[in-house]
């Protein structure tokens, strides 16, 4: 009698954990999630063989936001797979990227010359890259022994960009003097501010122990910028319009904009904990049914008409994924941060036959982030 109600038992715990599994990823299998997973791991790892040296070290990379997203890419890789030479990779590229940062008045990177509203020439620099290349230096050295002052250092560049305290911060400085391009009381564009609200939950987070008071400016900047300006600013479609006043302007591919704006958010929610809350994974969701709806069906193989409402004369009817890979693997992490796995499957295997194997420049460190993020992100 024991024997057999340890046996009907066992059924049930198996059944259980065979729903749960199924759970995980709703509408895949077990068997062609594990499939699916596996090609992407091998197309990333190819690439990221490319990218070093029989020795293990990185060669060098091509601007200094695609070596930090590069660099993070081969951390998240060591993580999963616990190789050392990845490991080794990513701190080589950090530390390139850091060398820079310090070698400038401010830390902020050169990105181009810039004319401010007054007819004066700058060299600009700022987010995306900005938050790009503080995130990823950022996580790598949280997780690094030894690092606290870097990691310092890093919020204190953060801590001192333009920051309007109506909750955003510039879209572009003098790297010289940290001067604001444009005044301050304009609000600068969603995915700007979205790249800075990553770092600096990241920072915020990572820096409590090592220096409260700055940790604690940071975390109020992040909240305060996602909670009362980027989460009330979605649409509902799901929809993030280009600026934080909810308008377009026509010389941008807007959709473009709206998955970036989303990769920032879904990395936040993925890398700080107390992120996980019922706002951000709502906005998130509702972003994934919004690429899933209307950006999935004009993308690859899909050639249905755009019917989102949502595009300029340089939105394009069509992504063409041999031609833009960056917005293939882009949609899928879009796709997957809103649990739309069947979809995001279906991007990302149309877009691995033009992984840009090897590519050292942004083409390359903009599929190789996307495909680490989704590798940690999917069940």
């Amino acid at each position: 009698m024991l024997t057999k109600l340890l046996f009907i038992l066992s059924l049930f715990v198996a059944g259980a954990q065979l729903t749960a599994a199924e759970q995980s990823a709703p509408g895949v299998s077990n068997e062609d999630l594990n499939k699916f997973q596996q090609r992407l791991f091998d197309a990333l790892t190819k690439h990221l063989d490319h990218l070093t040296s029989p020795e293990g070290k990185a060669v060098d990379m091509k601007g200094k936001s695609a070596a930090a997203e590069t660099a993070l890419a081969f951390y998240l890789m060591g993580e999963r797979t616990g190789t050392s030479r990845d490991r080794a990779a990513a701190v080589d590229l950090a530390d390139g990227v850091l060398r820079e940062m310090r070698a400038t008045k401010l830390g902020v990177l050169p990105i181009k010359e810039k004319e401010t509203p007054e007819g004066t020439e700058i060299m600009g620099g700022g987010p995306p890259a900005l938050g790009e290349y503080l995130a990823a230096l950022a996580y790598i050295y949280h997780h690094e022994q030894g690092r606290e002052e870097d990691l310092k250092y890093l919020g204190t560049v953060l801590d001192q960009f333009a920051w309007n305290e109506n909750g955003w911060w510039a879209a572009d400085v003098d790297i010289a003097t940290g001067q604001s391009k444009a005044p301050l009381a304009k609000p600068s564009p969603i995915n700007k501010n979205a790249s800075l609200v990553l770092a600096a939950g990241l920072l915020g987070e990572y820096l409590h122990k090592i220096d409260p008071e700055l940790a604690k400016r940071l975390k109020a900047k992040s909240d305060k910028c996602l909670y009362q300006k980027i989460l009330p600013a979605q649409g509902g479609d799901g929809f993030w319009h280009y600026s934080l006043v909810g308008k377009d302007p026509g010389n941008k591919d807007i959709l473009g904009y709206f998955m970036l704006t989303t990769q920032f958010l879904a990395e936040l929610q993925f890398f700080v904990a107390p992120i996980h809350d019922n706002r951000l994974s709502a906005a998130l969701e509702n972003a994934g049914a919004f690429a899933a709806k209307h950006i999935v069906p004009i993308t690859g193989a899909n050639h249905e008409a755009p019917d989102s409402g949502h595009t300029t004369s340089k939105t394009p009817a069509h992504y063409d994924l041999a031609e833009d890979t960056k917005r293939g693997f882009q949609l899928g992490l879009v796709l997957t941060a809103g649990h739309r796995f069947p979809a995001s499957m279906q991007v990302i295997d149309a877009t691995l036959p033009h992984f840009p194997t090897g590519n050292a420049g942004q083409d390359g460190a903009h599929a190789a982030l996307p495909s680490a993020l989704i590798l940690q992100m999917q069940p």
